[in-house]
C-alpha cells in the first residue's frame, strides 16, 4: 500500500469519528453521546458577585430526570472548586437538573443511591453519633446546591450535543459561638467554671435535595474545648443546618450553689429568628452566630433575683428576669 492510500484511510477513518454524529451526514444516530458540563460557585443574596469555594473533601453530584428519578452521579475525592473546575455528566434526551455536594466526609455515613428508583428526597447524609451525641464538626464545611433545569434533544434527530450549566452552593453547616458573662458590679461571687452550656437538635439527617426530615433523634452537639475568664465563659459549636421545627434547644445552667439553677433553657432557633426579624441575621446569607447572654444579679442580698439579657450578632433579642 502507497503512502497516499495510507493517508486516505487514515482520513477516513478519522472522518468516521468526528463526523459519525452529524445529523447531515449519518441517519442512525440513536447512540450519539450527549452530556452537560457543570461547573460551580457559591454566591448570597447579600453577595454582588460569585466566588468559588476552593479545595474540598469530596464533590457528589447528580443528575435527576424530569420526574425526579436519579440517572447518574458521581464522586471525586480531594478536588478544587475553582473557576476551571467542571464535571461532565453522560445524559441525553430530556430535561435534567443536577444536585451538588461537597464537603462531605467521613464524620457523616451517605445513603445509597440506584439509578432509576433513589429520588431528590431520599436520605443524602446523616450525622455520626453516639449515645445521642454527635460527632464533632469543627473544621467541617458542607455545601449543597442545585442547577437550572437543561433540555436535551433527541440525538436520533440531533446527534452529538453538550451543553453548559452551574450550580450555586450554599453551606448547610452553622458555627455557633454562646458567651455567658457575668455583671461585674452584682455578681463578683460566681464561677465560670461551674457554667455549663447544652445545645442540641434534631438537623442531623438531610436529604440530596437540602430538606431535613421531621421526627429523626435529637442529637446533643458538642463543644470546643470551653473558654473560661473570670467574668464571662465561651462554647463553640459547629452545627448542621438550623430551620425552625428541629427541637434546636439552648440549656445554660450553674451549679456552683450545690444544685442545677437555669439561667436560660429555650429554642435555640427562635433567638436566631427574632435578630433575623429585627435586621441583624440575614439567614440566606449568615452561617455564623454569636449567642451573647449577660447575666445581672438586682437582689444582691438574697442572691435569688436575676435578669438576663441575649444578643445574637450584637442585636438584643431577649431581656427577662428570673428567680433561681
Amino acid at each position: 500500500m502507497n503512502l497516499k492510500n495510507k493517508i486516505l484511510i487514515t482520513l477516513f477513518a478519522l472522518g468516521t469519528i468526528f463526523w459519525g454524529c452529524d445529523s447531515l451526514i449519518f441517519d442512525d444516530l440513536a447512540d450519539c453521546p450527549q452530556g452537560v458540563y457543570v461547573k460551580f460557585y457559591s454566591m448570597t443574596p447579600c453577595e454582588l458577585d460569585s466566588t468559588f469555594i476552593g479545595d474540598v473533601s469530596s464533590l457528589t453530584l447528580f443528575a435527576f430526570d424530569e420526574n425526579d428519578k436519579l440517572v447518574t452521579f458521581v464522586t471525586q475525592q480531594n478536588v478544587s472548586l475553582n473557576r476551571e473546575f467542571e464535571v461532565l455528566m453522560p445524559v441525553q434526551d430530556g430535561n435534567f437538573s443536577f444536585i451538588a455536594w461537597a464537603g462531605v466526609n467521613d464524620r457523616f455515613t451517605q445513603g445509597t443511591f440506584t439509578n432509576g428508583v433513589t429520588t431528590k428526597k431520599e436520605v443524602m447524609l446523616t450525622l455520626k453519633s453516639a449515645s445521642g451525641i454527635a460527632e464533632q464538626l469543627d473544621g467541617t464545611i458542607v455545601w449543597q446546591g442545585e442547577s437550572p433545569v437543561v433540555f436535551l434533544p433527541d440525538p436520533i434527530e440531533f446527534g452529538s450535543l453538550y451543553k453548559n450549566t452551574a450550580i450555586n452552593l450554599q453551606e448547610v453547616t452553622n458555627r455557633v459561638e454562646v458567651t455567658v458573662e457575668f455583671d461585674k458590679a452584682t455578681m463578683k461571687d460566681y464561677d465560670t467554671n461551674e457554667l455549663y452550656v447544652d445545645v442540641s437538635s434534631a438537623n442531623g439527617v438531610l436529604r440530596i435535595d437540602g430538606t431535613m426530615p421531621l421526627k429523626t433523634p435529637t442529637l446533643a452537639y458538642p463543644s470546643l474545648e470551653p473558654i473560661r475568664e473570670a467574668d464571662f465563659a465561651t462554647w463553640n459549636y459547629t452545627m448542621l443546618d438550623l430551620a425552625t421545627g428541629y427541637d434546636n434547644n439552648l440549656h445554660i445552667y450553674y451549679t456552683g450553689n450545690g444544685e442545677v439553677e437555669t439561667v436560660f433553657n429555650g429554642d435555640l432557633i427562635a433567638m436566631i429568628l427574632l435578630a433575623a426579624n429585627e435586621g441583624g441575621v440575614n439567614l440566606e446569607c449568615d452561617n455564623d452566630f454569636n449567642i451573647n447572654v449577660v447575666i445581672k444579679d438586682y437582689c444582691v442580698e438574697c442572691w435569688t433575683h436575676f435578669s438576663c439579657s441575649i444578643y445574637v450578632n450584637d442585636w438584643l433579642v431577649h431581656s427577662y428576669s428570673t428567680d433561681l
